[in-house]
């Protein structure tokens, strides 16, 4: 994932940088906030927004991500980010309370069960102002095209019928979000055609992605913003 943000095709730099530009397009981050991201990868995010933000952890169950993403805060000396090896079927956190929850391309790899274990944990660990960004393949677009074409061409560890349990579509997310006690603020779509865009120019690309976030219904990743039912 850093590798593909800051090193891959235009049209890859651009796919992950595009997630970068919803959380601030969102304005989802402040300045007070403690953030966790859970199922962070390589650390994308927490590398970049740690500045923006109070606190920043991200945790994953892979060891060789969070060894990469310890590496590189303590490479760029970054003082309030931390990398946890932690199973989100199995939260043990020292920090119990959050303001803002990323979860970025995560939920479609569990079954629908752990689906609702994982929400009803992290809806636990939100304060009650908090808030959670949650994003997944849309099955619903050219999706279900690339999902494949991705596997052909090696851009991504294997997808297609293998990482991917559940087909989210719109209702589908939503309706996850709110039986587990969540109630929906924002919703859309990105990754529509801004990486392609990448092609011809990143600042064109930047700014299609932003109307993409609000204008663009069928882009192949859905996002939704949600709140803790009080």
């Amino acid at each position: 994932q850093y590798v593909a943000l800051h090193k891959g095709s235009s049209i890859q730099r651009q796919w992950h940088r595009n997630r970068h530009n919803l959380i601030r397009f969102l304005k989802f981050f402040l300045p007070t906030s403690n953030v966790l991201d859970a199922g962070c990868g390589s650390g994308n995010v927490v590398l970049d927004f740690a500045g923006n933000v109070s606190s920043i952890i991200g945790i994953d169950n892979n060891k060789s991500c969070i060894d990469f993403l310890n590496r590189m805060v303590k490479e760029k000396n970054i003082k309030n980010a931390r990398g946890i090896i932690a199973d989100l079927l199995h939260l043990e956190l020292e920090e119990k309370k959050f303001d803002r929850i990323i979860m970025t391309e995560v939920l479609e790899h569990f079954s629908e069960k752990d689906d609702r274990k994982i929400l009803k944990q992290l809806k636990k660990m939100l304060n009650d102002n908090g808030k959670i960004l949650v994003t997944t393949p849309n099955y619903r677009s050219l999706w279900i095209l690339l999902e494949p074409l991705m596997d052909i061409l090696h851009l991504s560890p294997k997808l297609w019928g293998d990482q991917h349990l559940i087909k989210f579509t719109s209702k589908k997310l939503i309706e996850i979000l709110e039986n587990n006690g969540f109630i929906i603020e924002k919703k859309g779509t990105l990754n529509f055609i801004s990486p392609l865009f990448s092609l011809l120019n990143q600042n064109l690309a930047d700014k299609l992605s932003y109307l993409e976030f609000s204008h663009i219904p069928f882009g192949n990743l859905f996002y939704v913003v949600a709140k803790p039912k009080k």
